[in-house]
């Protein structure tokens, strides 16, 4: 029997440990421990299932196994730069930009009312957070169980469309809120790395 532990990226809620339980469940391991808050998700493999196979099946589910735990807890990371960083810094700017148009009155830059440039500038961090939140919440919705990634994909999407609906029939400023769905994105990604930081930090003191 071997004994498994890993570092799951993309856990966010109970739903998600519930989804990565269940599937773990249906592969027949034992002594199944996940723990959402933390990402460290073991079991035992009695030989039905690889762990290859395994770990292909909790990427399938819209998670990724960032790293492998020694004996003594510690991990082994795979990825150099933190997920949640990485995406934060790809949107940070596109929605500081965006949501400079509040005070283009102050700063003259009337451009920026521009319902196009604020569609470009709102583009690629739609596209960065449904990479990430829409993939994962189509994946738990496929699996029943869905989890807190459905609704920030909810909310940015309605902002989104609601605009690219105002842009498209020209309806006016009204019916722009390109910077509230990038806003949504931007943030959920810099306090979900807060709070990796934070557990990481207090797992060292421990």
């Amino acid at each position: 029997m071997e004994n498994i532990r890993w570092k799951v990226e993309g856990m966010d809620c109970s739903n998600c440990a519930l989804t990565i339980r269940k599937y773990l469940e249906k592969e027949g391991v034992q002594n199944i421990r996940v723990n959402f808050v933390d990402g460290d998700v073991a079991f035992d493999i009695n030989g039905s299932s690889s762990a290859q196979q395994i770990q292909k099946g909790i990427d399938a589910l819209g998670y990724k196994v960032a790293g492998v735990l020694e004996a003594d807890g510690a991990a082994i990371p795979v990825q150099k730069m933190n997920i949640h960083l990485k995406y934060t810094l790809i949107c940070l700017p596109f929605t500081l930009v965006l949501l400079l148009h509040m005070a283009h009155d102050w700063l003259g830059w009337h451009w920026l009312m521009n319902p196009w440039i604020q569609l470009t500038l709102c583009l690629p961090v739609y596209v960065t957070g449904m990479s990430y939140f829409g993939k994962s919440a189509v994946k738990s919705l496929r699996n029943g169980i869905p989890n807190m990634n459905v609704l920030i994909a909810l909310g940015a999407t309605a902002a989104f469309v609601y605009s690219l609906t105002g842009t498209l029939m020209n309806m006016g400023e009204a019916y722009l809120f390109y910077e509230t769905a990038a806003t949504i994105i931007t943030l959920v990604f810099f306090v979900n790395y807060l709070e990796s930081t934070s557990i990481q930090s207090t797992q060292k003191a421990l």
